[in-house]
């Protein structure tokens, strides 16, 4: 399924970096997190990202197995593996730790190519669908117009996008993309082998876009 190789490695990036400014106690509240599987986890608290998260329980019939917080980023989990739903929301902008010493620059870099990853995605996937409409042959090519890539408005006005491959590669969804005032990057991601197409990948999605709070953002 599609998503972006650009956007995993700058996240993953992100999450070692972090961990490496993180406290003695660290793996104790990893620990503690995946125990209780819901609760808020102790370096959530007070994340100023959390306020334009879901604040339900269940989306789409799946609960919310997962809460994860990094420095700049927050991530929530709904369902189990193999069928789960993931959202992270980062902050490109956001203050770097002052506990990180000699790592704060490496940790902005990161941030900010995270979120560039997401601008680049929303791009190249605006890019490929405006290729398809402006050609007749092309848009055949890929099986016709249910298997574009999805564009459409967030609840805040910002270009979201859905990438959905040709008919003939099983016209597979991908993530969810969004930069968002020039700052944030959401992404949002189903594992579900079966959903294919333009019009499926509207339903999928859907519930998980209307239950984020972005108006909550600075």
């Amino acid at each position: 399924m599609f998503r972006p190789a650009a956007i995993a490695l700058s996240l993953a990036s992100v999450a070692v970096l972090t961990a490496a400014c993180s406290n003695a106690e660290a793996p104790a509240k990893a620990e503690a997190a995946a125990a209780s599987r819901v609760a808020l986890p102790p370096e959530c608290e007070n994340h100023p990202l959390l306020a334009a998260m879901p604040a339900a329980g269940t989306i789409a019939g799946k609960p919310l197995t997962e809460i994860e917080c990094q420095a700049f980023s927050v991530s929530m989990t709904y369902g189990e593996p193999g069928t789960s739903a993931e959202i992270l929301l980062i902050d490109s902008k956001a203050p770097v730790p002052e506990e990180s010493g000699p790592l704060s620059g490496l940790l902005a870099g990161a941030q900010e190519t995270a979120f560039k990853s997401v601008v680049a995605g929303v791009e190249m996937t605006k890019g490929v669908r405006e290729m398809a409409l402006s050609s007749p042959p092309a848009l055949a090519s890929i099986g016709g117009e249910d298997y574009l890539a999805v564009v459409m408005d967030s609840p805040t006005g910002e270009t979201v996008v859905i990438g959905v491959e040709p008919k003939d590669s099983g016209g597979r969804v991908g993530s969810l993309m969004s930069a968002l005032k020039g700052r944030y990057g959401l992404t949002i991601h189903i594992e579900q082998d079966e959903l294919s197409g333009a019009a499926a990948a509207r339903t999928a999605y859907q519930p998980y876009l209307s239950a984020m709070r972005l108006n909550a953002l600075p």
